[in-house]
């Protein structure tokens, strides 16, 4: 009994071991914020707080995601929406967009995010994410509608 316990608890280790040797040496994506001098801007709202920010490079360009978490005690939905901004390494804004995020599951305090970028920045450039925490949580079409900059 003994026996079974150990060689099923290390085939369990060695098959985490392989999956995170595979996911950290394998990755298809890396980081553009340390390669590329892009910053990322978080302002958070009185309801949710923006965890985590990162943009990646894909083969298909640039990719935002992240986490936020829920500022109010306990756990369930977190209210409003984010709206991600681009600015050139001069200040000026390039594109607008806004858009959803999904919880982990209904007891999650946490939710993620995801949106690919339209265009490729330049180092220097900005990215700022900003919560509303609205009451009334809209709901975003699956595929991102970016806008121009209102002059």
């Amino acid at each position: 009994m003994l026996k079974n316990f150990l060689n099923n608890h290390l085939a369990t280790a060695l098959f985490a071991l392989t999956l995170i040797i595979a996911t950290t040496s394998c990755t298809t994506s890396n980081l553009v914020k340390q390669n590329e001098n892009i910053t990322i801007e978080r302002v958070d709202s009185k309801a949710a707080a923006i965890n985590h920010a990162y943009i990646t490079r894909t083969k298909d360009g640039l990719s935002l995601h992240g986490e936020l978490k829920r500022d109010l005690a306990g756990r369930g939905p977190i209210p409003g929406h984010l709206h991600i901004t681009l600015i050139d390494p001069q200040g000026k804004v390039l594109k607008e967009t806004d858009i959803g995020y999904m919880r982990r599951n209904v007891k999650s305090s946490i939710a993620t995010y995801h949106t690919k970028l339209p265009i490729d920045l330049l180092p220097g450039s900005k990215v700022r994410i900003t919560h509303f925490g609205t009451e009334d949580h809209e709901t975003f079409p699956d595929e991102t509608i970016w806008r121009d900059a209102e002059h």
